[in-house]
């Protein structure tokens, strides 16, 4: 099976700490890369991730991040057009450093491909809550979703400029062949607040393992309802008095309790208690079907304007999603619909490091979901997880079983906490499962 890519994420304290020469050798000597990428804009995450400390990191055991800082230079006459502008890391080791052009200079001089990636959040949340708080994202009745971190509002014109050129900028002043994002979209309800619990009247025959149920209704508990949402419900032909109708009546319904919201409460447990579909309550509630297309077109048109963005800056581009969730669609993402503002999809599934108890099956019906909505003119690329808590055993196995997928590339997550013999098992496993990487 012939595959054009291994790629690898690498962090700037990643570079600071081992040096980029060290890791590129590691890469290529044990798992094949051929393409390393910077995370250059990372939201606050403690890493290594999944594990207490790093396994080859030579001067610290851990590391927490700043909050969504950029890790290389930007042109601010790109955000002349926004109100929100860059923020720059202000560690003394990772300050006044361009950790993008430090990886693809390295890339350079071995062949390599070299990218980037925006991840969650591409600008500091916490910020955005002190002084922008208009930006951010609300539920049904007004209120700032708090708990998911202060999402800014994919619609609001000011999110919407500041994030085309965050991505245009980096493509535009910078070598690289791939840029790489998993931004968050819009606020599914269940960012922060856990998913919805079982009604608070509860028996052993009540079905409430019913995961697509779940998550439709804490539709009902994000957002984002602001005027710009509204404003933009409406131009494109919606029924937002309709929309906002629904998804406050699932509200009430959600939140009922013997003690508030009454009149919902019966409604609370006879559909979570029962066994209804997902399909019975878009029937039911039809806001709550135009809510979900609402959200989809608003991203794709965000995707499409990216995507123009960065290809009038440098036509052979790629611009890669990174899917991170289990149901896109509820988060405003359709791959159908962005398949043609996008060269290439990540599928971030790590059941490696989880044992695998499903033997795969997870990983290879969400790459098929994702191959039957962005065809086969897009490149899709599966992650593989090398962190401490997989082995080689399933590496390898995993590997198999992609290789019967149809699958364009690899992707491992992650080199900064990954065993070195989890880093030979790439190479290993390619090697069993036939793997041949074109040149």
């Amino acid at each position: 099976m012939f595959i054009k890519e291994v790629a690898a994420s690498l962090y700037a304290w990643d570079l600071a700490d081992e040096g980029i020469e060290t890791i590129a050798d590691n890469l290529q000597e044990h798992s094949n890369v051929n393409c390393m990428y910077l995370v250059g804009v990372m939201h606050y995450e403690k890493r290594p991730l999944t594990s207490l400390f790093y396994t080859h990191n030579p001067k610290r055991k851990y590391y927490l991040p700043e909050n969504s800082r950029v890790y290389y230079k930007m042109d601010l006459n790109s955000f002349k057009d926004t109100k929100l502008k860059p923020r720059f890391s202000e560690r003394d080791f990772l300050k006044d450093v361009d950790w993008l052009d430090v990886l693809t200079k390295e890339a350079r001089k071995r062949g390599m491909r070299a990218g980037i990636e925006l991840s969650h959040t591409i600008f500091d949340t916490n910020i955005a809550l002190e002084e922008f708080p208009e930006m951010l994202q609300k539920d049904v009745n007004g209120n700032l979703i708090s708990a998911t971190q202060g999402m800014l509002c994919p619609n609001n014109p000011d999110v919407h400029e500041y994030q085309r050129a965050m991505f245009y900028d980096t493509v535009k002043n910078h070598d690289v062949d791939l840029v790489q994002t998993c931004l968050l979209t819009f606020a599914d309800g269940l960012d922060g607040q856990g998913e919805i619990k079982a009604p608070w009247f509860y028996d052993t025959w009540m079905d409430v393992n019913k995961p697509t149920v779940g998550d439709l209704l804490a539709l009902a508990k994000g957002g984002c309802f602001c005027e710009h949402c509204q404003a933009k419900a409406k131009k494109l032909g919606y029924d937002w008095e309709m929309i906002v109708r629904d998804i406050k009546k699932l509200n009430r319904v959600i939140y009922a309790t013997p003690y508030r919201f009454q009149e919902e409460l019966m409604e609370n447990n006879l559909t979570l208690g029962s066994n209804v579909t997902d399909s019975m309550l878009l029937i039911e509630y039809p806001g709550l079907f135009e809510f979900l297309k609402f959200r989809i077109d608003s991203i794709t048109e965000l995707f499409r304007d990216i995507y123009q963005s960065i290809h009038e800056a440098k036509p052979s581009i790629d611009f890669r999603y990174n899917n991170h969730r289990r149901l896109p669609e509820y988060t405003g993402i359709s791959f159908k619909h962005i398949a043609p503002y996008v060269d290439s999809v990540r599928d971030s599934d790590y059941s490696e490091q989880t044992g695998a108890k499903d033997r795969f099956v997870y990983k290879r019906n969400t790459l098929l979901k994702i191959r039957r909505g962005i065809g086969f003119d897009k490149d899709l690329i599966a992650a593989v997880a090398t962190r401490p808590n997989a082995t080689p055993e399933l590496i390898r196995e995993s590997l198999k079983i992609m290789s019967e997928l149809g699958i364009d590339g690899l992707s491992l997550g992650h080199y900064d906490g990954a065993h070195m013999e989890h880093l030979d098992a790439i190479a290993q496993g390619m090697r069993e499962a036939g793997y041949i990487l074109k040149k």
